[in-house]
């Protein structure tokens, strides 16, 4: 079973500054359904909606709003001499911005594990140590190239 959205329909009316038409209703629920899942998926899971941060609803709504204000994902649109376009990187749908996920995140506390590659000059001693009987020590015998040290 799905998990309730981490907004309302209330809420979304209230960014949107108008009521939803009753055919809207469905587009906004389940875009709030969308949205919720998308943002719990960068975040955390957040099963109890009243749980959630302030700033996980902000994104909920800020997402769902974009799917119910441009429903079939217009970039641009053009009536005579009126043109109206949307960045190429700006989402659609319920999509998130790299901001709004980098947000979750950084709120998840899940911040990845980052590998970077260290580089350093190594030196390798090839000379060979013989033991010494009786103690400790170790005497080098051959040096690098050295056709007579045993290997």
């Amino acid at each position: 079973m799905a998990s309730p959205s981490l907004a309302t329909i209330e809420e979304l009316q209230a960014r949107l500054g108008r009521p939803l038409e009753s055919d809207e209703v469905p587009l906004a629920t389940a875009a709030l359904a969308d949205a919720s899942a998308l943002v719990r998926s960068y975040g955390l899971p957040w099963a109890d909606p009243a749980a959630a941060p302030d700033v996980a609803v902000s994104i909920t709504l800020a997402a769902a709003e974009r799917r119910v204000r441009n429903p079939e994902g217009y970039r641009m649109e053009m009536e005579g001499s009126y043109q109206y376009q949307l960045p190429a990187s700006a989402p659609t749908g319920v999509a998130l911005t790299k901001s709004e996920i980098a947000l979750l995140t950084q709120l998840s506390g899940r911040g990845g594990l980052v590998s970077v590659e260290v580089q350093r000059p190594v030196t390798v001693d090839d000379t060979w140590y013989a033991p010494v009987a009786g103690t400790s020590e170790r005497l080098p015998w051959g040096v690098p190239g050295d056709p007579g040290a045993p290997r």
